[in-house]
């Protein structure tokens, strides 16, 4: 028995990295999982496979979702191939999230805002609604960050998208009150969210390399599968009395006051 057995979940920007690392992951505790990713190439597919090969049902929903309408299409797709959805973890990114301050124009601000913020309110918002509509509850999680917590140089338009799913997740636990919706957020720190091959992880940071992180308390870097983790906790009955809440999954990169 797997602690999501019979659970449907669709996991956004599940390509590679975090988002892989979660679909395998909830996957081998029982669920059956939507792959999404603004490309479906061989990546997506492999992340499908990989998904399948462990006796679940698995597929691919190609979508841009910083785009409300898209998010709805795959959303009734994942319902309508699936039969329900219980989980949504919200995890899509784009590539370049650090930009300097004086170099932040109006149009990286819309495509931070849209993909990292609006898409995952109204993405939240639309899996909310079958999930009360089936009367059974059900797990919302969004990937926050460190950069909620606390400002580095050159990320001040990221940590603001992050900081507002902090209180979106608030603010949605309180909407859905009765409901036996739940709503969190994870927030990673330096995790390597590299294209691996078809184990659950790329290789870890050597921290050797990355001065920065020489005081991590952890002794590591990141791996998906640590934010996979969590996130399986936050989807099962295991953390089912945690609500409205961000967790900070950063081997102690906060409490130390490491940099980035």
């Amino acid at each position: 028995m797997g602690l999501l057995d019979g659970k449907k979940a669709l996991i956004t920007g599940a390509r590679k990295g975090i988002g892989r690392g979660i679909a395998v992951t909830l996957a081998r505790e029982g669920a059956d999982v939507g792959v999404n990713d603004i490309v479906d190439d061989a990546a997506t597919r492999q992340t499908a496979r990989m998904v399948s090969d462990l006796g679940r049902k698995a597929t691919v929903h190609a979508a841009d979702v910083s785009k409300p309408p898209e998010i709805n299409r795959i959303i009734e797709d994942f319902v309508r191939l699936h039969g329900g959805i219980d989980i949504l973890v919200n995890n899509a990114i784009f590539p370049d999230q650090k930009r300097p301050l004086f170099d932040t124009d109006e149009a990286y601000w819309d495509r931070m805002m849209d993909l990292s913020l609006k898409g995952y309110f109204f993405a939240a918002q639309t899996a909310a609604k079958h999930m009360v509509r089936q009367g059974r509850g059900g797990r919302i999680v969004s990937l926050s960050s460190v950069h909620a917590y606390r400002a580095w140089k050159g990320w001040t338009a990221y940590g603001i998208a992050k900081a507002g799913l902090r209180r979106m997740a608030m603010g949605m636990a309180v909407d859905l009150a009765g409901t036996g919706v739940t709503v969190n957020c994870i927030a990673p720190g330096a995790i390597n969210n590299a294209l691996s091959d078809n184990s659950l992880d790329p290789a870890p940071y050597d921290l050797s390399a990355h001065p920065s992180l020489k005081n991590l308390p952890t002794a590591r870097g990141g791996l998906p599968s640590d934010i996979a983790n969590a996130i399986l906790f936050l989807t099962s009955n295991l953390g089912s009395y945690v609500n409205g809440e961000t967790i900070l999954i950063d081997g102690g990169m906060i409490a130390s006051g490491g940099e980035m």
